[in-house]
């Protein structure tokens, strides 16, 4: 792991410009929404097909489109925000420059990666079932939480260092907006 944190602090120090950064995206989004989301659907449609849950598809529609409406306006909002306010991408070979701890980055440490763990229980309910978007999501959420746990957020700490460390301390890791709320008002 140690030397995947090395090789991305081999990207941060440097100026990229919009085509850079643009193009730095491309490998993400073909592995993150083109991809992962195959390799996790048939993983789960078998799972799913051993613990299946029967539901109304027109539940399973709405589930489905509930799941949309939240999750791709928070992966463009988080997008912008790294975007714009960090100077950066989501992507590790063009990373921010800034700590982003504003926006969507305020109640949610990792939005981008609770929209894509939305987007994959869509993908799961509108192409199979309530089980296996409930199967995607889970396996998304475990791949992902296992990156973030054991790469980025100790490159993170790098590059960032004390103000991360309270970022860490201040804001859930994944979590929506509501929920967040209502764990401030516990703490006060």
């Amino acid at each position: 792991m140690n030397q995947i944190i090395s090789f991305f602090l081999k990207f941060t120090d440097k100026q990229y410009s919009t085509f850079r950064k643009l193009a730095s995206m491309i490998p993400g989004i073909i592995v993150f929404l083109v991809l992962s989301p195959f390799v996790i659907f048939h993983i789960s449609a078998f799972f799913s097909g051993v613990l299946s849950i029967h539901t109304p598809r027109i539940f399973e529609l709405v589930v489905t489109i509930c799941a949309l409406l939240i999750s791709i306006p928070l992966m463009f909002k988080a997008f912008f925000d790294l975007w714009i306010i960090g100077e950066g991408s989501p992507a590790p070979i063009a990373p921010t420059k800034h700590l982003v701890t504003t926006g969507a980055y305020s109640w949610c440490r990792n939005p981008i990666e609770l929209g894509t763990n939305l987007y994959f229980l869509a993908l799961g309910i509108f192409f199979d079932s309530l089980t296996t978007g409930i199967f995607c999501m889970l396996l998304g959420l475990t791949l992902g939480t296992g990156y973030i746990k054991l790469i980025e957020e100790k490159e993170m700490l790098l590059r960032f260092g004390s103000p991360y460390k309270e970022y860490l301390k201040r804001v859930p890791f994944m979590t929506l907006p509501y929920l967040s709320l209502t764990r401030a008002y516990k703490h006060e």
